[in-house]
């Protein structure tokens, strides 16, 4: 039986995101539009947002889509989405349409963008508003939320992230699709399947029988979350083959069965113009199973000096060396554990003698139950190079400075630039033996370019690691913000410590007075400098002065830090913008529009200066989008300081279960021009690009006056309608009201001063009657008819104390068999400490006070490292003083403790 992959690709930690802001022109509709490919509209919507690479500054692993529309729950398509989704307490998976994540390795991180037909979420605390997006900051994670689409970044450059996805929006950074064809491609091709993805990079992905030199990108499309499959499957991929490259049929089946992640049953390979298409039928794989593994705790330790890597049982359950694997450069050893032990127990050490450079793994498998666990890996040689680059003659040397010869025909040398990929003259070509000292070097390494020096042994069993250096030439990274009551902020993002006397601060062209030598001795990665304030308009510039021709590396046009409010009085027909507080500002670089055209009135008109407490009213009609810009004859272009569509929220809906029929009424008091909005229905099971708005407003009525309605006849109680605002060329852009019979949000749950508070989110009133709240299955003491006779958004039941584990379940009654809307579990009090031993590759999580908890309460997830979680224990308690120790097979990024699968107790993140 042919034991397949362990899908590597598809184990991308969702726990940590990263980008960059990058410039060009456009807005995001004109980006959507050049997105030239046969997707679903909301396909489309969620990749846009999606930055490029070269704006990112780093590499995608992988991009992926997964369309849940017809999703029943978070956990349909794994780990990625089921987190996008859990990073936003009010969102709702019926109104998600897609997911879209763009995950990197170098920099290692994650960015996630969930779109679909909801109002704007609101996590966390907001620190800004840039256009009709909300910034926010949760712990390590930054938020971009606006109406319909919702952005989550995590990691070590969240908020580089969350600001690139902002200005991906707003046109300002190239979406990763505008500049890879192979992308759009495989999206369009894949597109139809639920969860597709694409990986742009080959020798990132590190499978055996898959190089550069035949293959430039692939694409998985995939019938099912790929991480549970069960019974057969159809899966479809796409192969980009390598100019040059020979890809025959014979080896497309090879590279497919390695990427498929069950057992190959059928494959069928297609070729069109260059691309290779295939079709596989798949089976269940085996599954690597930690709990029916031993118990054993074993780590990997290399003696250089002995030449030898030794595999050391320190502790935990004996383990039947039958069921044990040695894999020694990518093949199974026949000298394995059963020739030194019958069993191997605490204390024992297995002996590997090695080359200096080599790979080994201990792996357990059984047969019989199709499973297995790998214990450990070593990586013989990753310590045994050293990189030096010049950055101005764009050369490179690799030296070897390993203590004992060794065989370069081992090694393999490959360069990347851009989307060209070649292997190298390497070691081998150089020398029949190497020894300390030795070197190879590399012309022409500029900016962006990488090389990659790799161990030339099949990767088996599949995570056992081959790269031994992967070097990519960049300029440091420098990104300036300005933050209210701190200035400009330098925010340092460079794996390598830098003098600052490396980098001059320009203003408006000519060197600042005070420059980052004078504020700090050095810049390592993570740090911040704070530069100052500066006035509006001014223009910023970093420049790395280390090569012979400095090179630009950050920049900032200073632009107003203002709190607008915006309210329209649908009695009188006017539009209100308040200047709240923040900075001051010349009237005459604002501007004002109602429907796209400047009003008649203008800030100029009434101001010198706009500062807070200020306020400009305009009239303006119903469903207008109305927008105060900012914009001066130095900067060439201009930023919207706060956005609104007026007469928003001059609806309501009323639901008639018995007749199963949606009253959608006008409530604004201004006579409005119904063609401007349309009505969208999505049915549970349908997909979103056959309902496109109907004019059902338009159609009843010639005007709209108060009181005018249209009736949705046959509606499901989980059907969404939403009531949609077309701009003048017809298109629908943005949502205006929302509405689902069953409660979109209903109820969140905070704990204060030991008590529980349940709290309204639903954006429609409704009758409190219609709600009740179960703990354990039993009704509560408070009620919301013991408080309310209409429930409104904010509205708040003080529900009390209650256990620990308590869950509490909030019934909508309105149909015959009540629904559930709302649930949540009390957590405990509990903290935790975390600590990870890189040398023994041993990560130890230790309860550090607080509540007792059932261990078998208690989940870890360690990403990248595990792709599964890890529960504690399945019996007994976690007291103060108890820890739990997990074995890794590579570097964790982040940890966080769980309790029943639901709360988070604990995250924290894993620096180098």
């Amino acid at each position: 039986m042919k034991r397949p992959s362990r899908r590597r690709f598809l184990a991308g930690s969702a726990v940590t995101a990263v980008g960059f802001a990058g410039v060009t022109g456009g807005s995001y509709a004109q980006q959507l539009e050049s997105l030239d490919i046969d997707v679903p509209d909301g396909a489309s919507g969620a990749l846009a947002l999606v930055p490029s690479e070269s704006a990112a500054d780093a590499d995608y692993r992988t991009v992926i889509l997964a369309d849940v529309t017809d999703a029943e729950n978070e956990d349909e398509y794994g780990y990625e989405v089921r987190e996008v989704l859990r990073s936003f307490d009010d969102l709702d998976v019926d109104d998600v349409s897609y997911v879209a994540v763009g995950h990197s390795m170098d920099p290692y991180g994650q960015v996630s963008v969930a779109a679909g037909s909801f109002d704007r979420p609101t996590p966390g605390e907001g620190t800004d508003e840039e256009d009709d997006w909300r910034l926010a900051e949760v712990s390590d994670r930054a938020y971009a939320t606006a109406d319909d689409r919702a952005a989550v970044a995590h990691g070590e450059e969240a908020a580089a992230l969350r600001n690139a996805t902002v200005d991906v929006a707003a046109g300002d950074a190239e979406s990763f699709f505008t500049g890879c064809d192979d992308a759009a491609t495989a999206f369009e091709l894949l597109g139809d399947q639920p969860l597709v993805y694409f990986a742009p990079d080959v020798e990132q992905m590190g499978f055996p029988g898959i190089s550069s030199d035949t293959l430039d990108a692939f694409a998985a499309g995939f019938a099912d979350d790929p991480n549970r499959i069960e019974g057969t499957v159809e899966n479809r991929y796409a192969l980009f083959p390598a100019d040059g490259g020979d890809l025959d049929d014979e080896t497309a089946e090879t590279i497919v069965s390695e990427l498929e992640p069950g057992v190959v049953a059928e494959i069928e390979v297609d070729r069109e113009d260059g691309l290779i298409h295939a079709t596989v039928v798949a089976e269940e794989p085996p599954k690597r199973d930690r709990e029916a593994a031993p118990d054993a705790q074993i780590v990997a330790e290399v003696d250089h000096d002995e030449g030898v890597v030794n595999f050391r049982h320190r502790g935990g359950e004996s383990i039947d060396t039958d069921d044990l694997e040695l894999w020694h450069d990518g093949e199974r050893s026949d000298d394995g554990p059963a020739e030194a032990f019958a069993v191997f127990e605490e204390g024992d050490v297995l002996t590997v003698a090695t080359d200096p450079l080599a790979t080994v793994t201990l792996r357990w498998f059984d047969e019989d139950a199709n499973a297995f666990y790998t214990y450990a890996s070593y990586l013989v040689g990753r310590d045994a190079f050293e990189v030096d680059h010049e950055f101005d003659a764009e050369h490179l040397e690799i030296e070897y400075v390993g203590d004992r010869e060794a065989d370069p025909s081992k090694l393999s040398l490959q360069s990347y630039s851009g989307v060209d990929v070649g292997s190298l003259d390497g070691f081998a070509d150089e020398y029949d033996v190497l020894t300390a000292g030795d070197a190879v070097s590399i012309e022409s390494v500029g900016v962006g370019d990488r090389v990659s020096l790799e161990l030339d042994v099949p990767n088996e069993p599949r995570y056992a690691p081959t790269q031994l250096v992967s070097y990519r030439v960049r300029p440091p990274r420098l990104f300036l913000r300005r933050y209210r009551g701190r200035g400009v902020i330098a925010q340092y993002h460079d794996e390598h410590e830098r003098d600052a006397g490396a980098f001059r601060l320009l203003i408006e062209g000519e060197e600042a007075e005070t420059q980052f030598s004078d504020l700090v001795d050095s810049l390592g990665p993570g740090d911040e400098v704070e530069l100052g304030d500066y006035d509006i308009g001014t223009t910023l510039t970093v420049e790395w002065t280390e090569p012979d021709e400095p090179v630009e590396v950050g920049d900032l046009v200073v632009r107003p830090d203002i709190r607008l409010s915006m309210e329209y009085d649908g009695e009188d027909g006017e539009l209100t913008v308040v200047h709240d507080e923040g900075d001051v500002v010349d009237a005459d670089t604002l501007e004002l529009r109602s429907g796209g055209d400047p009003t008649a009135v203008q800030p100029a008109d009434e101001y010198d200066r706009f500062e807070p407490g200020d306020e400009l009213t305009v009239e303006a009609e119903p469903f207008v989008q109305g927008t105060l810009s900012w914009t001066t004859a130095d900067v060439d272009r201009e930023y919207t300081l706060g956005r609104t569509v007026t007469a928003a929220d001059s609806f309501e809906a009323a639901y008639d279960a018995d007749a199963a029929e949606v009253e959608l009424a006008y409530t604004g008091e201004q006579q409005a021009d119904p063609a401007r909005l349309g009505v969208q229905r999505y049915a549970p099971s349908t997909r979103p690009t056959v309902n496109d708005p109907q004019p059902l407003f338009a159609e009843e009525h010639e005007t709209l006056t108060t009181g005018d309605a249209v009736v949705l006849e046959d509606v499901d109680v989980d059907e969404r309608i939403n009531v949609v605002l077309s701009d003048d060329e017809g298109r629908y852009r943005h949502h205006v009201f929302n509405f689902t019979p069953k409660p979109r949000f209903a109820f969140s749950f905070q704990s204060r001063d030991g008590e529980i508070v349940a709290v309204y989110r639903d954006t429609v009133d409704r009758s409190s009657a219609e709600f009740r709240i179960l703990a354990d299955g039993d009704a509560t003491a408070v009620q919301p008819a013991d408080e309310y006779d209409e429930l409104e958004g904010g509205d708040e039941i003080d529900l009390g104390a209650f256990e620990t584990g308590t869950e509490l379940v909030v019934e909508w009654t309105v149909p015959d068999d009540p629904v559930e809307v709302s649930d949540h579990v009390i957590a405990p009090d509990a903290a935790f400490e975390v600590d990870y031993d890189a040398e023994d590759e041993a990560l130890t999580v230790t309860h550090e006070g607080g509540d007792e908890l059932a261990a078998a309460d208690v989940q870890l997830y360690v990403q990248p490292a595990r792709s599964e979680p890890v529960v504690w224990d399945d019996d007994d308690t976690i007291e103060e003083g108890d820890s739990r120790t997990v074995e890794l097979e590579d570097d964790p990024r982040f940890v966080m403790v769980v309790f029943r699968e639901r709360e988070v107790l604990h995250e924290e993140q894993i620096r180098d």
